[in-house]
């Protein structure tokens, strides 16, 4: 039997049982969750609790289940660790003081080492991500990040038909932490960064184009808003996208973005790695 166990934070004061073990397990299928409440397997600061129990900020939610969360491990040595973030699982620092993928690699290795993230994809974001063991790793990989040591290319299906097929488009982000969004211009000003996206379209359906995504720049939440600028949404967006498209597609909450493809120059300690690429296919 494995345990399961989160922290209520502030923002789920009040929130039914089940509604919240949704949103802070979300490698756990609903339906091994609707089990573990109906066998009386969910315990809240000890005591076993419902589905229609009340959750209170500080509380510890404990699931009891034989179910074995999985994130597929792409790639694996002594120093290094690459895997497939499922979408839905955020990196680190959980709003709902659940599981992430930092978390449950962590409980993998157990206390053969601590486990790092070298960087990070959205919530919503599913594809290759790297970790690292050890701190000599951790500044070699922060280092080539920070060099641009490492490409990432990742795929995703966006409204309509891109014209020019391929590109690369620049302009300037701007954060708005009190939104948690970023927005677009197309100049300098105060306060904006630059970035740069390439794109090629790998095929165009009559309605959504598949394309293949190079970040030349790595910024928050860069593909999804700098695509909506160009009129271009990525299907599944909830937050720069078109809603009715995605209702339309059935594709509400499903954000078809993926990292599909990894390659590593990071020299130094971890220049065995030079010029390795990983990658995998999109779920979509």
């Amino acid at each position: 039997m494995r345990i399961y166990r989160a922290e209520v934070p502030q923002r789920a004061e009040g929130k039914r049982l089940d509604d919240y073990l949704g949103k802070a397990m979300p490698l756990l299928p609903q339906h091994v969750i609707r089990d573990a409440l109906k066998n009386k397997d969910v315990k809240m600061d000890g005591k076993r609790a419902g589905r229609d129990a009340v959750v209170s900020a500080g509380a510890v939610i404990e699931v009891y289940t034989p179910f074995l969360t999985q994130i597929p491990v792409v790639y694996e040595d002594d120093r290094v660790l690459i895997v497939n973030k499922p979408a839905g699982i955020s990196c680190d620092d959980d709003d709902w003081g659940g599981m992430t993928v930092l978390s449950a690699m962590q409980e993998r290795a157990g206390d053969a080492c601590r486990v790092r993230l070298c960087h990070r994809l959205d919530h919503p974001t599913c594809g290759l991500l790297l970790l690292c063991k050890d701190d000599e790793s951790e500044r070699v990989l922060l280092d080539a990040f920070k060099d641009r040591k490492l490409t990432k290319i990742y795929q995703c299906l966006a409204r309509g038909e891109m014209r020019p097929p391929a590109a690369v488009k620049e302009a300037y982000l701007i954060k708005d932490a009190s939104s948690a969004r970023v927005r677009i211009v197309t100049h300098a000003t105060p306060g904006a960064l630059p970035i740069a996206t390439q794109y090629e379209t790998m095929e165009y359906d009559g309605v959504l184009s598949r394309l293949r995504v190079t970040l030349l720049t790595g910024r928050t939440h860069q593909i999804r808003a700098h695509m909506a600028f160009l009129s271009h949404p990525l299907l599944g967006d909830d937050k720069y996208g078109d809603r009715d498209l995605n209702r339309r597609m059935k594709a509400v909450g499903s954000l078809k973005l993926c990292a599909t493809e990894l390659t590593l120059r990071p020299g130094g300690a971890l220049a065995y790695l030079d010029g390795k690429t990983f990658a995998i296919d999109p779920p979509f």
